[in-house]
């Protein structure tokens, strides 16, 4: 495991066991710990966006979640790496509360998918203490509060790219041990969605999978990656 400058970001590469070992252990030595899954959309946002990379660059964890983003440092950097996903890594944390006992909190997606998602994660055994929509208002504090008072150890937050991460770093003083952006991973766990068939990820066409399932919603996907290609083929992003 090593951490290695990728266009400007901090990325902590290496095989997905060590990387994960390593954020377990930073949870159960009191590090509070900020997680982000690096993937293509996330990087094109940080390049244009100052507020965003600037919460970005303050995280513990930026880890490659996307396909693109093994593909980019092994073809202009030489690199290898195993790709993190992030709903991967989410499930292996939840696994471990198991272990060492650490309550989950869930916040964003629609309100009966992460109502959904959190019954199914507490059948697993997974100690689910609360959860909350991700179509709040700011003058809502509930999520807040319940997190106040719930104190997680484990905050997983499913309201996508940007919202996601800045929510995170707007109330980093909560009483939380770790907090990760996971997008989409919800309607996943819920089965509202599903995930991309092992055909398409070892194809790296995983984008085309859930771009298929919301083409309206997700219509901007399409753009990202052909930007994102070209991007990476005149080594602009390295």
């Amino acid at each position: 495991m090593e951490v290695v400058n990728f266009s400007q970001l901090r990325l902590t590469i290496g095989s997905e066991e060590e990387v994960r070992k390593k954020i377990v252990e930073d949870v159960n030595n009191g590090v509070k710990t900020f997680v982000v899954t690096l993937n293509a959309s996330i990087l094109l946002r940080t390049l244009k966006d100052s507020y965003y990379r600037k919460i970005v660059e303050e995280a513990n964890y930026i880890i490659p979640d996307g396909s693109g983003i093994v593909w980019a440092l092994k073809r202009n950097r030489k690199i290898l790496t195993d790709r993190i996903t992030g709903i991967d890594t989410m499930l292996y944390l939840c696994e471990k509360a198991k272990i060492y006992g650490w309550k989950v909190y869930l916040l964003g997606a629609k309100r009966k998918v992460v109502e959904k998602a959190a019954r199914k994660l507490k059948k697993r055994g997974i100690n689910v203490v609360g959860y909350y929509h991700g179509y709040f208002s700011k003058s809502d504090t509930t999520p807040i509060e319940e997190i106040e008072s719930l104190k997680p150890d484990l905050l997983f937050v499913g309201m996508g790219v940007p919202k996601q991460e800045e929510w995170i770093y707007e109330n980093f003083s909560l009483p939380f041990k770790l907090a990760m952006g996971v997008g989409g991973s919800f309607d996943v766990i819920s089965g509202s969605k599903k995930r991309a068939p092992v055909f398409f990820q070892r194809m790296k066409l995983e984008w085309f999978y859930r771009w298929l399932q919301s083409p309206i919603k997700k219509r901007h996907i399409p753009i990202e990656i052909v930007k994102y290609t070209f991007m990476v083929l005149r080594g602009k992003i390295r």
